[in-house]
């Protein structure tokens, strides 16, 4: 299909421009030069008629003035008679001073137009200057004007005849431009339908040539680009065919794995609900064996109170290490048992929080005389602006206080610090307990908030739970708990609680 035909109706022939421009060229040039022949003629025969008119008026001035002086009529009429014999003269007068005519000779048969005649009119004067008269002669144009004639008929014909030359030439001239523009069109069209070799034969040393040249260039450019295509196409297909099939066993693959996890997740729900019905099953029996052991734990250590209070007598001094010791131990499994019943409170969801304003700094000053050990000298330093209340459950905030202050004073060596700070920022409170104890290390300060994790073992006591029952509180409050220790140098508890609507004064 020929792309360029839906532009044919609007084309106009490169031969017919030249055709035309060579028409309006000649036309403007032949205008021109008749123009300019023309008034050149016209100017010569103006000028040789000019000089006719000084030579006759110059030749018969003697004789006209002697006519005038004589007042001879006979003798103007001869003279006048004579100027007519002329061929270019048709009439002849003269006149007396007083526009009288004197005498007229003119020539058979006096010309009908007007503008065929040239009147020349010379005054005749005396030796003293004196007007006698004046001599009017009539000179024909009609030479003139068949001369012209003829010239505007010359000039028409060598412009025809230079515009057919014109016109000739044109068509020669165009035919051999247009022919290699006429190939390369044709050319671009085969191109145009997939004929990428294809070639133009044209050898001429001009802007043409230059174009043919680029235009065979430009073809074998896309011929190879076409195979180089061609051979890309080949290479991805085949990559496509290999990752199409690569694709399908991973498909497959896919589909296995997504078996086996359909299956893991099936295996891991029922290990999960197994988890939640062991982990249901254990709570239900440490709150059970809690709540068992909690009464005859009270009455032991009742018991043991009341001997150790030796309101009955002294008691025997062999007697008191052991009594101590089991006093000590009593409070340290109904430490532990207090710590279990208030965790499976909590992952039970039976945790119920009594929220009220406290006021900081008269409940941690309690907490830090509850638990404040005697046996060692430690240094305690308390920051707590006056007026700071946080919105809590006192018992609660008891719990969480009491179990941080227990792990700050039990890992601070002797001659150590503590030190407790808060304040409010916006709607929230942090607080920070800090101690020069020997640390956490850095690989376990995320697992010290787990259910039963100790950093050191047993070497200091405890089941592990109080740091977990300390996170779970805090968060049932709203607010966060993290840690920051270097090992030798100390650790700092942070955590966040909501302020109560009362504004902080000054610092304590």
């Amino acid at each position: 299909m020929n792309r360029f035909k839906p532009f044919a109706k609007f084309r106009i022939s490169l031969t017919f421009k030249f055709i035309l421009a060579m028409f309006m060229l000649v036309l403007i040039s032949s205008a021109a030069f008749g123009w300019f022949s023309v008034a050149r003629e016209m100017t010569i025969l103006r000028g040789e008629l000019q000089n006719r008119e000084k030579w006759v008026t110059r030749t018969l001035s003697p004789f006209v003035e002697r006519g005038m002086l004589l007042n001879d009529r006979a003798f103007l009429e001869q003279l006048a008679k004579r100027i007519t014999e002329d061929d270019d003269i048709v009439e002849c007068s003269f006149l007396g001073p007083d526009g009288v005519p004197l005498a007229n000779a003119a020539k058979q048969p006096v010309p009908t137009d007007p503008s065929l005649v040239y009147h020349l009119h010379h005054p005749v004067r005396s030796d003293e200057g004196r007007i006698l008269g004046t001599l009017q002669i009539g000179f024909s144009l009609e030479k003139l004007t068949n001369r012209m004639g003829q010239l505007r008929r010359d000039i028409v014909f060598l412009s025809l005849m230079v515009i057919g030359v014109g016109v000739l030439l044109t068509l020669i001239f165009t035919r051999i431009l247009l022919r290699p523009i006429e190939k390369l069109v044709a050319a671009t069209e085969k191109v145009a339908q997939g004929e990428l070799a294809l070639t133009v034969d044209i050898r001429s040393r001009d802007e043409i040539g230059d174009l043919a040249t680029a235009f065979n260039q430009m073809t074998q450019q896309l011929k190879e680009s076409r195979s180089d295509l061609e051979k890309k196409v080949e290479e991805r297909t085949r990559q496509l065919g290999e990752n199409i099939r690569e694709l399908s066993r991973a498909r497959m693959s896919t589909l296995k794995m997504l078996e086996d996890l359909q299956a893991a997740k099936r295996d891991l729900e029922k290990a999960n609900r197994e988890l939640r019905e062991s982990d249901q099953t254990k709570m239900k029996f440490v709150g059970i064996a809690s709540h068992e052991l909690k009464t005859p734990l009270t009455a032991i250590k009742a018991n043991i109170d009341f001997v150790l209070a030796e309101k009955e007598g002294r008691l025997p001094e062999h007697l008191k290490p052991y009594l101590l010791t089991i006093q000590r131990n009593t409070n340290r499994i109904q430490s532990t048992m207090d710590h279990m019943l208030d965790l499976s409170k909590i992952q039970s969801g039976r945790l119920s929080l009594f929220r009220e304003p406290v006021l900081l700094s008269e409940a941690i000053g309690a907490y830090v005389n509850e638990i404040k050990p005697v046996e060692k000298r430690l240094t305690i330093h308390v920051w707590i602006p006056q007026g700071l209340h946080v919105y809590a459950d006192r018992g609660k905030l008891h719990d969480i206080f009491v179990n941080l202050l227990a792990n700050a004073f039990k890992f601070t060596p002797n001659g150590g610090q503590v030190s407790i700070r808060a304040s409010q920022k916006d709607s929230t409170v942090l607080h920070e307990i800090r101690d020069t104890g020997m640390g956490i290390p850095v690989d376990q300060q995320e697992m010290i908030f787990e259910e039963y994790y100790q950093v050191e073992g047993r070497k200091h006591g405890g089941a592990g739970l109080g740091l977990a029952i300390v996170k779970r509180l805090v968060e049932e409050h709203g607010g966060k708990i993290w840690v920051e220790s270097q090992v030798g140098k100390g650790t700092t508890f942070y955590f966040t609680l909501p302020a109560a609507e009362t504004a902080p004064n000054e610092t304590a």
